[in-house]
């Protein structure tokens, strides 16, 4: 009884706050509480006990700065060393409740009299022992690790199983998308160079611009938009928004990587980022873009941040905030002596309230590609879908999420509003060695 009563023990693994606690019980399991989530239940051993383990918290800078160093993090066998450290930790705590108790229960109950406190001792020492006869005849030594292979899920986590699958797949399909999109990277310079002898874009001092957007934190993309780079002889990246899923401090890490291309990189948040996100890669060197247009290469570029980026959740702002924001930004646009050449928001919502206003509003958000020519307004739309092939829930539908990117190209010689000479689509469909590149050439830009 006093096992159970002062078995609940914390102790840290790494990151992660634990507890664990011997309850009585007529089922042998092991359940992992991961609150508020859920649980998850294995056989693990024979009754009277369950073994209950439960997450109490998580240091998300210490997981953060273990995710920037994979290669220092432990070893499978380092880490199972550590787990039966504490394990054996758990055990000696119950053998000295267990002796404490026995030995002062004696104590409590007989008089006192000559040769009290050898009884006392020996009480201890047998109640040790009946508990280590206990434990290690129903816990220790039948204990099964392999019953965690089909454990049972209760609350939210029963979809894990679903989860973890998709997580596998991602990872197993990630390296293979990144030697593959590498490789269409080759062929898609090859192709264009073959575009520039039939009609011939460059222009003295010509500026080649990548849009990006939707990335998901899938990592096939940052492989492909760094050979993408290289490769198109890259000035500038836009990305207009939805780097992560969640905007977590841990997906900020990890998206990171993009802020470090070895050209500028600006970025304009969507409702999937948040301000961590924002913030990291503000620190990065990242150009967040806003109302106030910024000049590089020639180029004047300016944006508006989804509103939805304001809050930690990935939830559609509603169209009254957007409407608002794109409003007030209108405003500072039209007190400028001229527009922008590039004007970059991530719902083409957004962007309706720039029509006829402005030369090239780029977007994303939809996860579909699209380059008009607006004559009537004279305004280019451009959405580049989803150069991340819209992450680990792309592979549901992998048809319907190709990966895709556009590359705008600029004559800074031209007058500004008319700078945009062509853009060149790509896209490419994922686990398949296909891909397309259409040029649009602007037929508004002066000749």
């Amino acid at each position: 009884m006093a096992a159970v009563l002062f078995s609940e023990t914390s102790f840290k693994l790494k990151a992660f706050e634990l507890s664990a606690a011997l309850v009585p019980s007529s089922s042998g399991e092991t359940v992992v509480a991961f609150p508020p989530l859920g649980k998850l239940r294995a056989d693990t051993h024979r009754p009277p006990f369950l073994l209950e383990i439960s997450l109490k918290n998580v240091d998300l800078q210490l997981l953060s700065a273990s995710l920037r160093e994979l290669s220092a993090l432990p070893d499978l066998a380092t880490l199972q060393g550590e787990i039966r450290e504490k394990l054996l930790f758990f055990a000696l705590r119950l053998a000295a409740a267990s002796f404490a108790c026995s030995a002062l229960l004696l104590c409590a109950l007989l008089p006192r009299k000559k040769g009290l406190l050898v009884k006392a001792l020996c009480c201890g020492l047998l109640s040790v022992l009946l508990l280590t006869l206990l434990l290690g005849a129903t816990l220790v030594y039948p204990y099964d690790t392999g019953a965690f292979a089909n454990p049972r899920y209760e609350g939210a986590l029963a979809a894990a199983p679903w989860i973890v699958s998709l997580a596998e797949r991602a990872l197993e399909t990630a390296a293979d998308m990144g030697d593959q999109l590498a490789l269409v990277a080759l062929n898609l310079e090859d192709l264009a160079s073959r575009l520039q002898l039939i009609r011939p874009l460059s222009h003295s001092g010509e500026i080649r611009v990548l849009h990006v957007s939707d990335i998901h934190n899938n990592p096939a993309a940052f492989d492909f938009i760094e050979k993408v780079v290289e490769s198109f002889h890259i000035e500038l990246v836009i990305d207009t928004g939805d780097l992560t899923d969640y905007g977590s401090e841990l997906e900020a890490e990890l998206a990171a990587r993009m802020a470090r291309l070895p050209v500028p990189y600006l970025f304009v948040p969507g409702n999937h980022d948040s301000p961590q996100i924002v913030e990291l890669l503000r620190r990065e060197g990242a150009v967040i873009l806003g109302a106030e247009a910024v000049e590089i290469g020639g180029l004047c570029i300016a944006g508006l941040a989804d509103p939805a980026s304001e809050r930690q959740t990935a939830e559609v702002a509603a169209e009254s905030a957007m409407q608002t924001a794109s409003l007030e930004a209108k405003k500072l646009l039209a007190a400028g002596e001229e527009p922008p050449d590039i004007f970059a928001v991530h719902n083409p919502f957004m962007a309706e309230f720039f029509r006829g206003e402005l030369p090239l509003i780029l977007s994303g958000h939809t996860h579909r590609t699209v380059v008009g020519f607006d004559e009537a307004s004279g305004t280019v739309l451009v959405n580049a879908g989803s150069t991340g092939a819209a992450g680990v829930r792309g592979l549901l539908a992998p048809r319907e999420n190709p990966y895709s990117a556009a590359i705008l190209y600029f004559n800074p010689e031209l007058p500004s509003g008319q700078r945009l000479t062509a853009a060149d689509l790509i896209s490419i469909e994922q686990y398949q060695d296909s891909f397309t590149l259409q040029r649009f050439y602007n037929r508004q830009a002066a000749s």
